[in-house]
């Protein structure tokens, strides 16, 4: 498991956040009684959820003891560290949140459908996915990690993709969803 640094990931906490902000302004005009903030980081957005949805129960969770425990100075919010792939609610919600998280997790195909089995009729699966893999910086990324000098530590990261085509993501959620709203935005 990847060990996160809350001071690192803060550093480019302005460029991190922009697509987190658009995402959490495109959310429709909902009830939100019960939400949850999964791969919550350092808090930072799920501070910015709670002012939108102020009526809300929060939690944030994440897989990162150095994150929650960096979260846990925002008030208001519950934290609780543990895995996305494993999470489950218990009962049906009102908003699913993920910024920069579901990446990092495997089988799209059956992890969105099973998170929307979690919430509620009228409840939002709000998600925002990075797929920058095919960009020049991750290229030579890529290309640095096949070195040989490189490749016995680096060369399984040579190449790694998890994102597909928006298409896609519209295949998978059409069978569960009423309503899909997405996009792609390029941040330059």
């Amino acid at each position: 498991m990847q060990a996160w640094d809350p001071g690192q990931y803060l550093r480019f906490e302005d460029h991190r956040l922009r697509p987190a902000v658009e995402l959490v302004h495109r959310i429709p005009p909902i009830e939100v009684w019960e939400g949850w903030d999964l791969g919550c980081g350092t808090g930072n957005v799920t501070r910015i959820l709670a002012g939108r949805f102020p009526e809300a129960h929060l939690t944030g969770l994440d897989s990162s003891e150095a994150m929650i425990d960096e979260a846990s100075s925002v008030e208001g919010i519950d934290w609780v560290a543990g895995d996305v792939a494993d999470w489950d609610p218990g009962h049906a919600i009102d908003l699913i949140f993920s910024n920069a998280a579901l990446h990092w997790l495997d089988d799209h195909d059956s992890l969105l459908p099973r998170l929307m089995g979690f919430l509620r009729p009228g409840g939002v699966l709000a998600v925002q996915m990075p797929r920058n893999f095919g960009e020049p910086s991750h290229q030579l990324l890529y290309e640095t990690a096949r070195d040989p000098r490189w490749a016995d530590r680096t060369a399984h990261l040579a190449g790694w993709d998890p994102v597909d085509e928006p298409s896609a993501y519209s295949d998978r959620l059409s069978g569960v969803s009423s309503s899909i709203d997405l996009w792609e935005t390029r941040y330059h």
